[in-house]
């Protein structure tokens, strides 16, 4: 093939994703097969901190507790202008003025990372207001998951990477090292390389390389219908953890995630911590794991039970968006961030 048809055939295919990626999406959230990995943090940078979700919950002298933890990673603060107030039940702030603080700590080029100060609920509400296209000019580290895992999924489909880890209302005020804190410093460093995890009965063997994606699985189910919903593609290792909920509501979750075929499709599953999962509507009479087994019984890919990351200690950080090795054998696991 000559020069000249090769640059037509590349100016084809750029046209070809743009127009999927309209498709796919809304004005506000558009896909893109174009990766973004932000700077990482180096000592001194600043690091912002802020709500898109419910406010905070603790006396002012626990927060700036919390807040010093961040400070003790060799980093410079900004408190959002919000964070503390409570102006606009149940939320600190306006759906608008989330978002906006959010934009502005986006395009505060001094400001490295973004790490939430909590979950909770209401980042859903302030999506309309974002500016994917302004986000991917500034790449900076997005911190957080729970409530956080629907800006996660947007930020996938916008092609960015970014850290899905424990946020300061759930760091430990106390004098030992709190190894969630640790794996998000770690993170934002890129000193974090991956883990070793030991073995479980449910574990299915194999090894593959993708994309970790996901997070919380209610926030995953409220996202399907929308342009930020979980975007599952042939190179796509699916995380799902979960806290709170019904065995039947988690189970609606799964017939979901099949139905919609994105569970069919992944290369392995991540099962992250189940906490707190009910089941005192029509007892199921098994555990949360069990219930998930009965599901990836029916693929034939890897599948990781009892990984460390979601709601419940351990907590830890991982990168979302990003490339990783993972092998599944008897003896344990082992992922490895690319």
């Amino acid at each position: 093939m000559n020069t000249s048809m090769k640059k037509i055939r590349n100016i084809l295919a750029v046209l070809f994703v743009a127009a999927v990626a309209v498709s796919c999406g809304t004005d506000s959230v558009k896909t893109t097969a174009l990766p973004a990995r932000p700077a990482y943090l180096q000592p001194g940078d600043t690091v912002g901190i802020m709500l898109l979700s419910s406010p905070v919950a603790e006396r002012r002298s626990e927060a700036d507790s919390l807040i010093d933890i961040v400070r003790s990673w060799g980093v410079n603060v900004k408190l959002g202008e919000h964070l503390f107030k409570l102006d606009y039940p149940p939320f600190n702030v306006t759906d608008q003025q989330r978002a906006q603080e959010f934009m502005d700590m986006v395009k505060d080029d001094n400001v490295k990372a973004i790490v939430f100060y909590r979950g909770g609920y209401g980042a859903i509400r302030t999506m309309d207001y974002l500016d994917f296209d302004e986000i991917r000019k500034h790449p900076k580290w997005i911190v957080g998951y729970s409530d956080v895992t629907t800006l996660h999924l947007a930020l996938q489909r916008a092609g960015m990477e970014s850290v899905h880890a424990a946020m300061l209302n759930s760091y430990w005020m106390t004098r030992r090292p709190d190894s969630a804190a640790i794996t998000v410093s770690d993170a934002l460093f890129g000193r974090l390389e991956g883990y070793h995890i030991n073995p479980h009965p449910y574990n299915k063997l194999g090894e593959v390389t993708g994309k970790i994606v996901g997070g919380n699985m209610t926030l995953i189910s409220i996202a399907e219908g929308t342009s930020y919903n979980l975007l599952v593609d042939d190179n796509t290792i699916l995380f799902i953890e979960e806290v709170g909920e019904n065995m039947n509501a988690v189970d609606g979750m799964m017939q979901q995630l099949k139905k919609s075929g994105k569970l069919g499709k992944a290369k392995a599953v991540l099962v992250g911590n189940m906490t707190r999962i009910r089941d005192d509507e029509d007892p199921w009479n098994i555990t949360p794991q069990e219930l998930i087994k009965r599901y990836t019984d029916e693929l034939d890919v890897p599948v990781v039970f009892g990984f460390p990351s979601g709601h419940s200690r351990p907590n830890y950080a991982i990168y979302l968006g990003r490339e990783v090795s993972l092998s599944v054998r008897e003896d344990g696991v082992d992922l490895k961030f690319l």
